[in-house]
C-alpha cells in the first residue's frame, strides 16, 4: 500500500511539473505564395525541439528561429521557450497544422485557410503600398477593417508607416502587425501588414488621407572604401487615397441606442445561495459585441418591478481583439433586495442592435425569471410585542375562590394544609426580609466607599452621536448593533428594520444608506441618526388591539 502511494504521490508530481504547449500562427487566412510564421511555445526552459518535419507534406518548412527568456515577478520565476519557423503552403485549401510534441506534451491544432490571389494584384516596383477596406460602404459608427500592407523586394535598413487619418475619423489599431513572404507577377516580396478598425463619425462620402513609409534602403554601391557599414539611401512611398461612402443611422435606431455589430451576446448570472428577504442578491448582465469598442456599448437600464429595490452596484469594460476584429465587452453588477417572501418575478429585458453582417435589426434578450424568496431568520420570531400591549392588571382572589383551590388530591382534609401553606409562606416572608436588609447594606457601603454617582442608563447608543460623518458601512454596523440591542432582536440587514418602522423620513434614510452600499456612484447620506433615534423615528408600528384583555381568569 505504502508503494502504491508513493508511486501515486510522483505520478500527481510529474503531472503537475508537466510544462504546457501551445501553438499560433499570425495569419488564419492567407494567398497561396504568401508565407505564415508558426510559433510553439513552452513553458520551460528546455533543449528539446519539436518535429516539424511532420509538417512537410503541406507546407514549405523555412528556417526555425528559437529564443527563451526568464522573468520575475513578485518573488514568482517563470521561464518559457519558443520555436518561430516559416510556413508555406503547397496547395489551396483548408489545411490543419497538427499537434507538435514537446517532452511528452502536445500543442492544440490550428487551421490556415489557403486562397487563390487575387488577379487584380499587380507588382509595382520594388516597394509599393497596398490599402485594402472589408467594405467601402458602411453606416455612421460602423466597424470598417482596413488592411495595410508593405511590400518590398529590396533591403530595407528601417523605416516606419503612418496611421490612417481623415477628419470626424476614430482609428483603433487590430494588430501589432504580421511578416510574410508573397509573390507578385512571379516576384517575391517581403510583407508587412496591419489591420485598423475605423468609424465614421459623420454620414457622407470620406476619403481617407494616404499611408506614408518613409525609411532607408542599403545601397551597396554607397559602401565607404575605409568602414565595414554598408551606407543607407532614402526612401519615401505614399498610397492612393481611398474614398469610403458613410451612411446615416437607420430609421429604426433614431430614439433608441444605436449599437452596430456584427455579433452581440447577452448574458446574466445570479450569485448562489437562499434568498432571504431584505438580503441582497447581486445579479450580473454581460454584453459582448464584435465590431465595437467599449464606448459604443450602451447603457443598460433594468425596468423597476415589485417586490425588491435594485441598486447598481459597477460597471467594467473592455476592448480586446481576436486579431481580425474588435471585442467590446461590459459587465454590469447589480443588488437585489427583496422586500417579501414567496416568488419575485424578475421581468424580460430586450436589447435592440443592428447585425452589421445581414444589414437588418436584431434583439438580444434576458429571459424572465422566478427567484424564491424565503424569509429573515431572525426578524419575524424576535419582534417583540409593544410594552403598552403587555401591560395587564391582576384581578385579587377571592377568599371563597382561595379556599376553594386548597383542596386534596388524595382525599385528605383542607385543615391538614392550612398549616403546612403557612409555614412556608412565613419562610418566604423572612427570607425576603433577610435578602433586602442585605442589599441596603451593600448599598451603604458603595455610597460610603465612593462619592462618584452611578451613571444613568441612556436609551440611546452613544455611538449613533458619531455616524454622521462615518462611512455606509459603519453606519449600517451601527444601526444593526443599536436597533438589536434597543428591540431584542437578531436583525442581519437594513430591510429587516425598515420593515418595522413607519417613520417616513427615516424609511427614507434607511433607503439612502442603502443606495449607498450597494451602488459605487451614490453618496454616503449626512443623517443625523440619533436625532431620529430621539425623535422617535426608529419606533416600531403599532400593532391592532390585542385580543385578549389581561390574564385569563383562573377558575370559571
Amino acid at each position: 500500500m505504502k508503494r502504491l502511494m508513493t508511486l501515486m504521490t510522483l505520478l500527481f508530481v510529474s503531472m503537475a511539473t508537466q510544462a504546457a504547449v501551445t501553438a499560433k500562427i499570425d495569419r488564419n487566412s492567407i494567398v497561396l505564395g504568401e508565407s505564415v510564421t508558426l510559433e510553439v511555445t513552452v513553458d520551460k526552459m528546455t533543449n528539446a525541439q519539436p518535429d516539424f518535419t511532420t509538417l512537410d507534406a503541406v507546407f514549405h518548412v523555412g528556417s526555425t528561429g528559437t529564443s527563451s527568456s526568464t522573468q520575475i515577478i513578485n518573488g514568482e520565476t517563470s521561464s518559457k521557450t519558443t520555436w518561430q519557423v516559416l510556413l508555406v503552403p503547397k496547395s489551396l485549401g483548408s489545411h490543419i497544422i497538427p499537434p507538435l510534441e514537446v517532452e511528452g506534451e502536445r500543442s492544440q491544432p490550428l487551421r490556415l485557410e489557403v486562397k487563390k490571389p487575387d488577379p487584380n494584384a499587380k507588382a509595382q516596383g520594388d516597394i509599393f503600398i497596398e490599402v485594402i477596406p472589408n467594405k467601402t460602404e458602411a453606416h455612421v459608427q460602423e466597424e470598417i477593417i482596413l488592411t495595410v500592407r508593405l511590400l518590398y523586394a529590396i533591403n530595407l535598413k528601417n523605416g516606419g508607416l503612418s496611421d490612417p487619418q481623415a477628419n470626424g475619423v476614430i482609428v483603433a489599431p487590430i494588430n501589432k502587425g504580421a511578416s510574410y513572404t508573397t509573390q507578385r507577377d512571379g516576384k517575391s516580396y517581403q510583407v508587412l501588414e496591419r489591420k485598423y478598425a475605423i468609424y465614421a463619425e459623420q454620414s457622407g462620402p470620406l476619403e481617407l488621407n494616404p499611408i506614408i513609409f518613409e525609411g532607408e534602403v542599403t545601397d551597396n554601391s554607397r559602401r565607404n572604401s575605409y568602414s565595414l557599414f554598408q551606407r543607407g539611401r532614402p526612401v519615401r512611398q505614399v498610397s492612393e487615397m481611398l474614398s469610403l461612402t458613410i451612411k446615416p443611422i437607420p430609421q429604426d435606431f433614431l430614439d433608441k441606442p444605436w449599437v452596430p455589430a456584427s455579433s452581440l451576446t447577452l448574458s446574466e448570472t445570479w450569485s448562489q445561495g437562499d434568498y432571504k428577504v431584505g438580503e441582497p442578491i447581486t445579479r450580473t448582465i454581460h454584453v459582448v459585441a464584435t465590431g465595437l469598442s467599449e464606448t459604443q456599448l450602451p447603457d443598460i437600464e433594468l425596468p423597476s418591478f415589485d417586490g425588491a429595490k435594485i441598486y447598481q452596484d459597477k460597471t467594467d469594460t473592455m476592448t480586446r481583439t481576436d486579431g481580425d476584429r474588435l471585442i467590446a465587452t461590459k459587465t454590469i453588477k447589480y443588488a437585489v433586495i427583496p422586500s417579501q417572501v414567496g416568488e419575485l418575478h424578475i421581468p424580460a429585458f430586450d436589447l435592440t442592435w443592428f447585425d452589421t453582417q445581414s444589414q437588418s435589426t436584431q434583439v438580444a434578450t434576458l429571459k424572465h425569471t422566478v427567484l424564491q424568496i424565503g424569509q429573515a431568520e431572525h426578524a419575524a420570531e424576535n419582534t417583540p410585542m409593544p410594552t403598552a400591549q403587555m401591560q395587564t392588571e391582576r384581578q385579587p382572589l377571592s377568599t371563597t375562590n382561595a379556599t376553594e383551590a386548597i383542596t386534596s388530591s388524595d382525599g385528605l382534609p383542607t385543615s391538614i394544609w392550612r398549616p403546612i401553606a403557612l409555614i412556608f409562606a412565613s419562610l418566604w416572608v423572612i427570607t425576603t426580609l433577610f435578602l433586602l436588609r442585605r442589599m441596603r447594606k451593600q448599598r451603604e457601603q458603595a455610597g460610603s466607599s465612593s462619592q462618584v454617582p452611578a451613571p444613568q442608563t441612556n436609551p440611546l447608543n452613544p455611538n449613533l452621536r458619531a455616524l454622521k460623518e462615518a462611512t455606509a458601512s459603519r453606519m449600517q454596523q451601527s444601526l444593526l448593533a443599536w436597533w438589536n440591542q434597543e428591540h431584542n432582536q437578531k436583525a442581519t440587514n437594513l430591510g429587516q428594520i425598515r420593515d418595522q418602522i413607519e417613520d417616513q423620513t427615516t424609511i427614507d434614510a434607511l433607503d439612502a444608506l442603502q443606495n449607498a452600499l450597494y451602488s459605487a456612484s451614490a453618496p454616503v447620506p449626512e443623517v443625523n441618526w440619533y436625532q431620529l433615534a430621539k425623535q422617535g423615528g426608529f419606533a416600531l408600528k403599532q400593532k391592532g388591539p390585542a385580543q385578549d384583555q389581561g390574564l385569563p381568569p383562573l377558575y370559571h
